[in-house]
């Protein structure tokens, strides 16, 4: 699913708060245009042969963080390729994601969200076999705050 459609069936749906035992139906959380950039690896230090990572950084309504983020697989050599988002928070702690996808031309689509205390997140690309990471690129691209 892209990031846009994404928004758009998380706006179609909204959101289920458990209220006094009870599930409840509110508005999705939403990000305004201005608050998304996108961004991608290629020609970065993160970016690396065999895999193409992209994707969109937006700060929500809430304050909170969403990384909406496509990978794809470029090359038919029997690796898969991996990317991995660092986040780093205000009070000095970390959280990782990884995302990995196999087959030429295969493409995986993630959406991530990080509480508003997020200060940093970066990627950077890899690839891997049997969905692990085994190759990093040398380098790492901010991708929030842009």
């Amino acid at each position: 699913m892209t990031a846009l459609k994404y928004k758009a069936a998380s706006a179609a749906i909204g959101t289920l708060t458990l209220v006094c035992g009870a599930l409840v139906m509110g508005p999705a959380q939403s990000a305004s245009a201005a608050n998304c950039r996108s961004w991608g690896t290629t020609g970065t230090a993160a970016d690396i042969a065999g895999a193409y990572t992209h994707g969109e950084g937006c700060t929500l309504d809430s304050g909170r963080v969403q990384i909406d983020v496509t990978i794809e697989d470029t090359k038919g050599d029997g690796k898969g390729a991996c990317a991995q988002l660092h986040a780093t928070y205000a009070d000095g702690g970390t959280r990782d994601e990884w995302v990995y996808v196999a087959g030429a031309g295969h493409t995986l689509d993630k959406s991530f969200n990080y509480a508003s205390s997020v200060r940093n997140i970066w990627v950077r690309e890899g690839l891997g076999n049997n969905g692990k990471c085994t190759q990093m690129a040398g380098g790492v691209h901010t991708v929030w705050p842009k």
